[in-house]
């Protein structure tokens, strides 16, 4: 492995969470719906890019839905920087419960006809930990994926962590052994 290459648990990284949608707007859960950005949402991917200015990113890696796709491409074309598709990355299928008010989805943690949590984690560490592009690295992806890598590498396990559409942070690791990770707020 060379040293500009990402691991993950190891190597520094960048998180952005896909722009505004109209559904993000009007609080409806969109799961694994391909829905699309909203002029708010392209405004803030470009808000992002002037964000990272001081950051050479040398690779992004998406989602494969639209609002998050969308958000990579505005990014990889103003900061010239290739972009690639992980749909491992994509946020969490919530079967029949997509497409409706977030209050009605149910509050247990695996409700009946949506992906389950651990398979959920699982599918998201394992896309994560197949990125070998050069680093810095940018992550554009969704809330819930947030929340697993958070909880993964020991920030948080509380499931209303989350970051708003159009925010960039960036995951520090421990610089010594026996600390903590750090999120840094990115702009």
């Amino acid at each position: 492995m060379d040293d500009s290459d990402f691991e993950f648990g190891v190597t520094p990284f960048y998180f952005l969470r896909h722009g505004e949608t109209f559904e993000t707007e009007r609080g409806i859960l969109q799961g694994q719906n391909d829905t699309r950005l909203n002029p708010k949402g392209r405004e803030s991917a470009v808000r992002a890019a002037e964000a990272l200015d001081s950051v050479l990113l040398r690779s992004i890696y998406a989602s494969s839905l639209r609002r998050a796709w969308d958000t990579a491409s505005i990014l990889s074309v103003l900061k010239g920087v290739p972009a690639f598709p992980l749909p491992g990355v994509m946020e969490r299928d919530w079967g029949p419960y997509q497409g409706f008010p977030k209050e009605m989805r149910p509050k247990d943690a695996n409700p009946r006809q949506a992906e389950s949590m651990d398979s959920f984690r699982s599918r998201v560490l394992s896309a994560i930990k197949s990125i070998r592009g050069p680093s810095p690295v940018l992550i554009v992806a969704h809330s819930g994926v947030f929340r697993v890598l958070c909880s993964s590498i020991g920030l948080s396990e509380d499931p209303a962590v989350t970051v708003a559409s159009g925010m960039v942070v960036k995951f520090q690791p421990p610089s010594k052994p026996g600390a903590n990770w750090r999120l840094n707020l990115v702009g």
